[in-house]
């Protein structure tokens, strides 16, 4: 059995090396380089821990869709000016080896101002292959320490097999985001989204979300704090750096004991950005970085398994629209 544990483990780390993704975590709220119109790409990135243990692995690969609309000119085919008023349409598929669905979203920035203030709410739906696991989320003496199952060994050695599930959930999400531009293609930015998370399943409403990397209740929400820099030293490389932290929710039963206790973490990313290509730009970012759960009861692990390093390249696709002359 524990042979199997070991190759079960293995083999899903060779998968998620393989298809080199990992959860999308730094994407500077999705608008770097974009044009006015219609814009494609798709990203492939990943963290993962110097040390297994605790921080789970993820996978993901996303292909992404803009439409750009600007509120007064027509520049279709331009970039997008620091200080553009537009509307964003956006639509996005995900695949892991954990889960797969899609992702879209309506919203824009409504002031020609830098820095802009950009609100957005997104509708996600995600299919868990075989990877639902009934998680801790009240650490008790019946149930034992959230520590105990908030761990990458925990969820290896249950995916796939009969103590994991095919579920399914959709989030409702509202972002709301804050940044400057300044120099040659220099931003900084902050935000604030609000997921509302919805997950079909027969563990008691106990779950865990891949994306984001944390146990979720089947009706709870999370609060996503960020901060991100892009700060450009030639034409081609650039320092990229990234602050977020989570926070779930919490549920009470009628006697006032926690069915789910509120649940929170901080990681930071600081590296190396490479960008090059003219019609079809290309961008690796290499990261490195930390993470830290706020209650020190809800991690069992030590220090080496904390830090973090980060693999990300993105590309975009151009429709070859002639830029519109600005008026």
């Amino acid at each position: 059995m524990q042979f199997f544990h070991l190759y079960k483990k293995v083999g899903l780390a060779a998968l998620l090396f393989a298809s080199s993704v990992f959860a999308d975590i730094f994407d500077m709220n999705g608008l770097y380089r974009l044009q006015y119109g219609p814009n494609l790409s798709y990203t492939l990135s990943g963290n993962s821990p110097l040390v297994w243990g605790q921080w789970l692995s993820q996978g993901t690969g996303t292909f992404s869709f803009n439409w750009i609309e600007p509120f007064y000119d027509l520049p279709y085919g331009n970039d997008l000016d620091p200080n553009a008023a537009f509307l964003r349409l956006s639509a996005d598929v995900d695949i892991s080896p954990f889960y797969g669905g899609f992702r879209v979203g309506i919203g824009g920035r409504p002031l020609e101002m830098n820095p802009q203030i950009e609100a957005r709410f997104l509708y996600e739906h995600y299919t868990y292959f075989d990877s639902n696991v009934e998680m801790t989320l009240a650490s008790n003496a019946e149930n034992g320490s959230i520590a105990d199952s908030w761990n990458a060994d925990w969820i290896t050695n249950r995916i796939y097999s009969d103590e994991s599930s095919v579920d399914f959930m959709q989030n409702f999400a509202f972002y709301f985001d804050l940044e400057y531009t300044f120099g040659k293609d220099a931003l900084l930015g902050i935000g604030a989204h609000f997921t509302f998370v919805d997950i079909s399943t027969e563990f008691e409403g106990k779950s865990f979300d891949y994306r984001r990397n944390i146990p979720v209740f089947s009706r709870d929400y999370i609060i996503d704090l960020i901060a991100y820099a892009y700060l450009p030293f030639t034409k081609n490389w650039a320092v990229a750096g990234f602050l977020n932290q989570y926070n779930t929710g919490n549920s009470k039963s009628s006697r006032n004991t926690y069915l789910k206790e509120p649940l929170s973490y901080t990681i930071g990313l600081l590296g190396p950005s490479l960008r090059w290509g003219d019609s079809a730009e290309n961008k690796l970012q290499l990261l490195g970085g930390f993470w830290m759960r706020e209650k020190k009861r809800f991690y069992c692990g030590r220090l080496s398994q904390q830090f973090l390093v980060h693999l990300q390249y993105q590309r975009n696709f151009t429709f070859s629209i002639k830029p519109v002359p600005k008026h």
